[in-house]
């Protein structure tokens, strides 16, 4: 083989080489742009709505908008709060089954009657 038949192939091997590298790259450079554009995403799902702080200190158990953790309330009210929630995901779904149950034309429950 001759000498520059050598040099061809090595600037050919090159060549190729960095135009391999040059679409791996921008390849890779697309793929985590996109994964920081969901992770913003994500981020911004994500995010806790909570007012800035006045300077005041803690916020009062009462302030709407602003969720108390379970772990600073007295443990009675969070109990209560639970009973409560539990009952009105109840009568939410015995209303959901009225209305189904109306919308169909089926005989309702007696037991979803409150009244009776």
């Amino acid at each position: 083989m001759l000498w520059w038949m050598w040099i061809v192939l090595w600037v050919a091997l090159i060549a190729v080489s960095l135009i391999f590298l040059v679409v791996v790259g921008f390849r890779v450079f697309r793929r985590g742009m996109r994964t920081i554009g969901e992770f913003g995403e994500a981020l911004d799902r994500l995010e806790v709505n909570v007012r800035p702080d006045d300077g005041a200190g803690a916020h009062p158990a009462g302030v709407p908008g602003i969720a108390v953790p379970a772990v600073f309330s007295a443990p009675g009210d969070v109990r209560a709060a639970r009973e409560l929630a539990r009952i009105r995901r109840a009568d939410d779904r015995r209303s959901r089954r009225i209305a189904k149950r109306a919308g169909r034309g089926q005989p309702q429950l007696l037991q979803d009657m409150p009244h009776l």
